[in-house]
C-alpha cells in the first residue's frame, strides 16, 4: 500500500493522509473517536487535526506511522 502511494505522498501538494499503523481501520468512521482523548495519533497529530490540517489548508498533511504494531494508539492492539 505504502508503494501505492509513494508517488501521491510525493507530488500531491493538495492530498492528505493519515496511514497509522493501526490493523482496524474503524477509527476513521466516527467522530467520536476522532476527538476523544485516547484518538489515535501520528508524531502527536491526532485524526481530527490531521483532517482540519488539509481540509482547511492549513498544512501539509501526510502523515505515515511506524510499521506494524508500532501505534500504541490503536484502539484494537492486543496488549
Amino acid at each position: 500500500m505504502l508503494v501505492a502511494l509513494r508517488s501521491f505522498h510525493i507530488y500531491s501538494r493538495r492530498g492528505g493522509m493519515f496511514i497509522n499503523s493501526c490493523f482496524a481501520h474503524c477509527q476513521s468512521e466516527s467522530q467520536d473517536t476522532w476527538f476523544a482523548r485516547d484518538s489515535p495519533q501520528i508524531y502527536r497529530k491526532t485524526i481530527a487535526e490531521a483532517v482540519g490540517d488539509w481540509y482547511f489548508s492549513r498544512n501539509t498533511s501526510k502523515l505515515i506511522d511506524c510499521a506494524y504494531p508500532c501505534d500504541t494508539s490503536c484502539h484494537n492492539i492486543a496488549v
